[in-house]
């Protein structure tokens, strides 16, 4: 069966997100940011705001491929990230009643 045509876009963007995230990941461990009013620094929380986009955007690809049935053998995106567990702990939450 072939997958969503929607999945590689979405693939993408979540590389993206997560390359982003991982990088402000590490500069704010390496360089953290110290101000005296912590809500005055916009990019305190940066990193984790890029987190919960990827995340969000997991299960947005891992409803797609519920619905339409579609197995990946492997993700090496998701891998690199560290994402493919919480990819197939989604999968398996999911109700296999829902999209049929």
């Amino acid at each position: 069966m072939l997958c969503n045509p929607h999945r590689l876009p979405l693939l993408i963007k979540i590389g993206l997100l997560a390359a982003q995230a991982n990088v402000h990941t590490r500069l704010y461990q390496k360089f953290p940011i110290i101000v005296d009013p912590p809500n005055t620094d916009p990019y305190d929380f940066l990193d984790e705001e890029l987190w919960y986009s990827v995340y969000e955007l997991v299960i947005e690809l891992a409803e797609m491929d519920h619905q339409n049935d579609f197995y990946p053998d492997a993700s090496p995106l998701l891998t690199e990230f560290g994402l493919l567990r919480d990819y197939w702990d989604i999968r398996d939450r999911l109700d296999p009643e829902e999209y049929q």
